[in-house]
């Protein structure tokens, strides 16, 4: 092969949006989205009322104390209404959590705050989504105080809500 046909595969190959990703399809199909191949997928559950997959962030220097986590929660819903409803279900359950404090989130479908997991501070954010007949919950989990491992995870976790068809 000549070089610049290498070298113009190798950008091609690069510049893809799913490279280094893993596809992910929930509800039979209908709502697909790729995450970081370095996300481990570490539970799956589905009922008929919703359905929830849960990933692994790797690289936390605090792995030890507390688990960097990504979950996408969906449930069925029939209108604006059902989305809300679900979103501040999904909202109650979390003001509930130990040490909760709320954060400044920047939009309406945003919910920022702190809690603790057992003896860690946890930073969550939360992401909602209403596509499809679906209302759907992202929500990042990572320990607050591990400064250097935060940009790369909140990196990811921005690309994934980038990916969830709205």
């Amino acid at each position: 092969m000549n070089r610049t046909l290498r070298v113009l595969l190798t950008a091609l190959a690069f510049a893809s949006p799913t490279l280094g990703a893993t596809d992910v399809a929930m509800a039979d199909g209908k709502i697909r989205f790729a995450v970081p191949d370095a996300w481990v997928p570490i539970m799956q559950s589905q009922d008929r009322d919703s359905e929830s997959q849960v990933f692994q962030v790797p690289g936390s220097t605090q792995a030890d104390a507390t688990l960097a986590r990504v979950s996408i929660t969906l449930q069925p819903v029939p209108n604006l209404n059902g989305f809300q409803q679900f979103a501040g279900t999904m909202r109650s359950r979390a003001s509930g959590l130990k040490d909760y404090a709320p954060r400044k989130a920047s939009s309406p479908t945003e919910n920022a705050y702190t809690a603790k997991e057992g003896p860690v501070k946890q930073d969550y954010y939360e992401r909602y989504f209403y596509t499809g007949g679906y209302a759907i919950q992202l929500r990042c989990v990572r320990p607050a105080d591990d400064a250097k491992f935060a940009a790369a995870f909140d990196k990811g976790c921005a690309e994934v809500a980038s990916r969830i068809p709205s």
